[in-house]
């Protein structure tokens, strides 16, 4: 049986050069009504980081245990060998830091019965009139546990929420996925009404036009795929390991795109692991650094990068606990629209984004139209973006919406995109 006092026992007894242990023991809750299930479970996640010194530099592993079944000290022979083929340059881990202060535990959660919990959230769902709607319900509560080499050693508690409903109406569907850490923060039952609209209005939709078009993104289309959305790509080019090896689009210190530095509005982006009850936030992370907020860009310069042990290590600064987060500051557009042809995103079929160039191809699912005093629902189409430069460049809603680890603009108006039909 692992346990963590067996894993620090093995990690001591190999006289490890330096390690951290992470153990999560998890109470987890889940109602769904596709299959129907309702059922609780128990379990116990374990994380281990090693670092192997020897004398021709410095060997990393990290593993992940999803099993209490096993010998420690196996499983610590693992994670030297591991890091003994993984040798690179030398580097010493930072001394530890104070964790970050951050609210994570739901207090309705605190200590309720989860399984109950989760049938009452399905059965007080809003349900559109005239829709189907089989929905599933996931909440978490855990006890986190870190212990490291140095001494160091904290615990919090935190609460995790996953809502997920497929809606139908008449021959056509749309899935609605949430999570949170608060039951208010869910909004589930709103992710259903805003579907049901949407599926009326795909009941109209016919196939679009080639040509070039402003483009507003609303927040489905921002956040398609649950998490950052469109924004990932600046959670990407804010790795310092990419940025040290040439690979980002951008330079720290240099804007994001050209003239981003310039317009009326320029783009401010920060990171903050330490932001109460958002989906990814921290004390510290999984290597036992320290989790702070730092800014990514400011008014269109990249000014910080998401630092590990190793990265920061590596440039002689404090290591911040990665891109987490993102808090995108607001604008000025009201909703008006500009008078040449536009084009309103609803939803995506599918979005992929180049890790290195930026650029990206949206796939529409849902979109409105707009020419003059014209209005046309479509349906299907490309839409090619250098993404970097069109959200850097793009007119922010003033309106700021929360969902998940992204705090920001409920939509943003791209003035020039081309659509290919």
């Amino acid at each position: 049986m692992i346990t963590r006092r067996s894993l620090v026992s093995a990690l001591t007894a190999r006289k490890v050069s330096e390690w951290i242990v992470v153990e999560r023991a998890q109470e987890i809750a889940i109602a769904d009504e596709a299959r129907p299930v309702r059922r609780s479970d128990l379990r116990t996640r374990f994380t281990v980081v090693v670092h192997l010194d020897v004398t021709r530099g410095r060997g990393t592993a990290k593993l992940e245990l999803a099993s209490l079944h096993g010998d420690a000290l196996d499983v610590v022979d693992q994670a030297l060998d591991l890091a003994g083929a993984a040798v690179g340059p030398t580097w010493h881990s930072p001394p530890p830091a104070a964790p970050a202060k951050v609210a994570l535990l739901d207090a309705q959660l605190e200590k309720a019965e989860l399984a109950a919990v989760a049938s009452e959230v399905l059965h007080s769902l809003i349900r559109p009139a005239g829709t189907t709607v089989t929905a599933a319900v996931e909440i978490l509560r855990e006890q986190v546990a870190v212990d490291a080499s140095s001494g160091f050693h904290t615990r919090w508690i935190a609460s995790a929420i996953r809502g997920s409903a497929l809606l139908a109406l008449g021959d056509r569907s749309l899935e609605v996925a949430r999570e949170a850490r608060k039951l208010d923060d869910l909004s589930l039952g709103q992710g259903l009404l805003d579907a049901a609209r949407d599926l009326a209005l795909l009941a109209t939709a016919g196939a679009p036009a080639a040509g070039r078009c402003a483009l507003v993104l609303r927040s489905d289309a921002l956040l398609h795929g649950g998490g950052l959305g469109v924004w990932s790509v600046f959670a990407d080019h804010a790795n310092a390991e990419i940025e040290r090896q040439g690979l980002s689009r951008y330079r720290l210190r240099s804007p994001v795109a050209p003239g981003a530095e310039v317009i009326a509005e320029p783009l401010t982006i920060t990171s903050d692991g330490a932001l109460d009850f958002a989906t990814r936030s921290a004390p510290v992370g999984d290597e036992g650094d320290a989790v702070r907020r730092f800014a990514l860009i400011e008014r269109g310069i990249s000014v910080g990068l998401g630092l590990s042990t190793r990265e920061a290590a590596r440039r002689r600064t404090d290591p911040n606990g990665g891109v987490r987060n993102l808090v995108v500051g607001a604008g000025t557009w009201a909703g008006a629209l500009p008078a040449r042809r536009t084009i309103e995103i609803r939803r995506l079929r599918s979005l992929s984004i180049d890790p290195y160039t930026g650029d990206a191809s949206l796939e529409v699912s849902l979109g409105v139209e707009r020419s003059g005093t014209t209005e046309t629902v479509i349906t299907g189409g490309t839409i090619r973006l250098d993404l970097v430069g069109a959200l850097a460049h793009a007119h922010r809603s003033a309106t700021i919406i929360r969902r998940g680890p992204y705090v920001g603009p409920e939509a943003v108006v791209i003035d020039d995109a081309e659509l290919l039909a």
